[in-house]
């Protein structure tokens, strides 16, 4: 530390990042408003790409959930127009360190109780994308570093429609696609975060008539997802998110994506895409396999199989929710959370064939389940810390 002959004192700037980096990430998001200096610091000493690095000695993060909670379902026995109208509440929670190590529970209410389905969920590099079913089908991106949202405008395609949501890590842009399922003839529109359109743009799909499931994942600019063609057939499609290109993805025959077997889920494996599949869900075993595409242009696959991973779970219950990163445990919880079940969820780890259990720490009041309730846990399991503006 240097003083001068007016007694201003000055800092060096590598004591300056040092004290930058040991602040809470939405202190970095507002410190960057206080001059073109303290933005050019942040930016160029702190932030890639709207990401905020961290050193490596910092503890690793537990993964994040989204928790969505579900009110008023239709009960059985009563018309659907005499029950009333279903809605959510959408929250976001996670444990995160302090300077002193200590652990600290942050818990935050994105959606409200709002007369609204929520659908085609998906986290991309620091966002969380989602579609609101309610009077018209709306896609929501929310950034929980900044507390922003953006909703995007109505497509104005017909019949239902399904939302993926990818990065470009070449252009350094978010893009959303979406598909209109169960036509000849698939309509495919773009929509690019930032664009000063702020229009969709039509592009040709190209691997003909499909219906896209639910569960996607975005790995090194691509975009995954499985999809029934209309044959009935079950598929494995890509879409490159910087040359807007959609492809069939080669799979082992042996590798089942859906059917009487269990469905399979798709994850990020320490950066490559992975299958994650129950042996025989109808035959209540306790093994699973994980397919990992080992070389993404060539498309060569390989297997492990996890004995006993499933052993004392309720398997037909159980999902398979993500693998964590860098740690690699696979991340299980329930499909749905009923008034008998505490919100746990289960972590398995490949190298030591170690199953524990953790309860996820929320505000108890607000999940409290009632019996016309449920509550579906999304996990987050590369959590990155965005300060992007929406």
């Amino acid at each position: 530390m240097a003083g001068n002959s007016s007694g201003v004192i000055t800092i060096p700037l590598d004591l300056v990042v040092d004290i930058l980096e040991k602040l809470p990430t939405k202190s970095l998001a507002r410190f960057r408003c206080v001059s073109y200096q303290w933005e050019s610091i942040i930016n160029n000493y702190i932030v890639i790409d709207s990401i905020v690095t961290r050193r490596s000695n910092q503890p690793p993060r537990d993964p994040h959930f989204f928790i969505e909670k579900l009110l008023n379902q239709p009960q059985r026995g009563l018309p659907f127009r005499s029950s009333p109208r279903p809605s959510s509440i959408l929250s976001y929670t996670y444990l995160y360190h302090q300077v002193t190590d200590e652990e600290q529970l942050y818990h935050e209410e994105i959606i409200g109780k709002y007369e609204v389905y929520l659908e085609d969920f998906q986290y991309v590099r620091g966002l969380i994308g989602f579609s609101c079913y309610s009077d018209n089908v709306q896609f929501r991106i929310y950034n929980p570093t900044t507390r922003q949202s953006l909703s995007l405008p109505v497509t104005r395609l017909p019949g239902s429609l399904f939302y993926l949501f990818g990065y470009d890590t070449f252009k350094n842009q978010y893009k959303v696609l979406c598909l209109t399922p169960r036509r000849q003839e698939q309509s495919c529109k773009l929509f690019i975060l930032g664009d000063v359109s702020n229009e969709w743009w039509d592009i040709q799909c190209g691997v003909g008539g499909h219906f896209p499931l639910e569960q996607a994942v975005c790995i090194n600019g691509t975009i995954y997802y499985k999809a029934r063609k209309i044959d009935w057939t079950h598929v494995l499609v890509s879409f490159d998110v910087r040359h807007e290109v959609f492809n069939h993805v080669q799979t082992p025959e042996n590798l089942w994506l859906s059917g009487d077997h269990g469905d399979s889920t798709l994850v990020n494996y320490q950066g490559k895409l992975g299958c994650v599949c129950p042996k025989n869900f109808s035959l209540n075993t306790v093994d699973v396999d994980m397919w990992v595409m080992q070389d993404a242009e060539k498309q060569e696959w390989s297997k492990v199989t996890f004995l006993d991973m499933l052993h004392g779970l309720p398997s037909l219950n159980i999902r398979f929710a993500g693998v964590t990163n860098p740690g690699g445990e696979i991340v299980l919880v329930h499909k749905d959370y009923l008034s008998e079940l505490a919100i746990n969820v289960y972590y398995y780890d490949p190298k030591t064939s170690g199953l524990r259990r953790a309860e996820i720490q929320t505000t108890t009041s607000l999940y409290r389940v009632r019996p016309s309730e449920n509550v579906t846990i999304r996990a987050v399991t590369d959590h990155v810390e965005n300060i992007m503006r929406l």
